[in-house]
């Protein structure tokens, strides 16, 4: 069901692609929040329906979207960065290596969720999920305190216009 602000704040679209990763970043929190929530939840209620459910969800976004994400920062604004803005590489050097370490956290409790939904293991491991959504949160305040502003500054209206083409490209299926 849409809330008040659904309706009076639409959601971005590829043709705004700069707002589309900061809203990416929205959605990661809100998995990460349910990372967070989800040992204390089975601990008390057990792998029920609901945590089931919440695991397909989980996955299905961080498999998908998660990389999807990074690789739209590295392809659309990450080249233009780096010509553009002397002090840029280092900065996006330290990102790469967030995604690639990101990437890596995923897949260390990616194979226990689905474990756990599957009732191959009772427990999953608290610290691995603490550690990934602490750095996707981190991750995300970086990025948002410096690469979104940033390419904001040096992209032109058009660069924008086909960043957002090729994202939008990137997930229409092909015929």
């Amino acid at each position: 069901m849409p809330t008040l602000e659904s309706l009076t704040h639409p959601a971005p679209s590829f043709d705004q692609p700069l707002e589309m990763l900061l809203a990416c970043h929205d959605r990661i929190r809100r998995f990460c929040d349910l990372l967070d929530k989800l040992s204390p939840y089975i601990a008390e209620h057990g792998v029920d329906n609901a945590v089931k459910s919440t695991i397909d969800s989980i996955v299905r976004y961080f498999d998908e979207a998660g990389p999807s994400h990074h690789s739209d920062e590295e392809d659309e604004l990450f080249p233009i960065l780096e010509a553009r803005v002397p002090t840029a590489p280092p900065k996006l050097e330290q990102l790469r290596a967030e995604h690639g370490y990101l990437h890596s956290c995923w897949n260390a409790i990616r194979d226990d969720l689905l474990a756990l939904k599957n009732g191959d293991i009772s427990v999953i491991s608290r610290i691995e999920i603490e550690e990934f959504v602490r750095q996707y949160r981190l991750h995300a305040a970086i990025e948002e305190a410096w690469l979104i502003p940033t390419a904001d500054k040096v992209m032109t209206a058009e660069e924008k216009r086909v960043a957002g083409t090729h994202m939008a490209a990137k997930r229409t299926p092909e015929l």
